[in-house]
């Protein structure tokens, strides 16, 4: 019981910190995918409605190659490491928080930002109003972000290793459990895991209706 308590205390922490780090970077990254002209911008776009549909154990495979030893970043002893595994779901959460985020940006009214150009409204003051009209298609950009990294397996297996104590996780402790036949430890992490995604969904709710 209590290696399952670490395990999903771990597991609260990968994941809701990588969704949080991902949200700080995909959210302003979309607004000025919005709000900026560029000549490359609708490549850069479809780049990042590509990568939504990257496979888990691709990042993985990528990550594990820049970490290793004999990779560019091998020297900061980062594989193996809970370190390791926040950046793999950062890198799978971040694409689907800019696509879908950009979306709703993308969706509000002509007329709201013609008055906010008329007003005099800088870029900032712009950006703002603009993420202000779409919070509840953000909070649902970020909550599809963390049920997707909640959910992973593949890119966290392979940088973290699935190591008792340090890299273990609820995900890949189901498959653990499953593959040596302790089932009843399966199912009850795998419900630890749906409990935890049900507590953080409930909560954004409540959070979404109060701003």
């Amino acid at each position: 019981m209590s290696e399952l308590v670490e395990v999903s205390l771990r597991s609260i922490y990968v994941n809701c910190f990588a969704t949080f780090i991902a949200a700080l970077i995909g959210v302003p990254v979309a607004l000025i995918l919005d709000v900026s002209k560029f000549r490359f911008k609708n490549i850069l776009i479809l780049v990042f409605q590509t990568l939504v549909g990257i496979p888990p154990v691709l990042v993985g495979l990528l990550l594990w190659l820049l970490l290793s030893r004999s990779g560019p970043l091998g020297g900061l002893n980062l594989l193996f490491t809970t370190t390791a595994m926040i950046l793999a779901q950062i890198v799978i959460a971040l694409p689907i928080i800019v696509t879908i985020s950009h979306s709703h940006f993308a969706r509000v009214d002509e007329k709201i930002r013609l008055l906010l150009l008329t007003l005099g409204a800088n870029k900032f003051q712009f950006m703002a109003a603009v993420l202000r009209e779409s919070l509840s298609g953000v909070f649902s950009a970020i909550l599809t972000a963390f049920g997707r990294v909640a959910g992973e397996v593949g890119a966290v297996m392979i940088v973290g290793g699935n190591i008792l104590g340090r890299t273990r996780v609820l995900t890949t402790s189901i498959v653990l459990y499953t593959n040596t036949g302790q089932f009843e430890k399966s199912i009850f992490a795998g419900l630890i895991l749906l409990s935890i995604a049900f507590t953080v969904n409930f909560m954004a709710n409540l959070l979404s209706k109060k701003v």
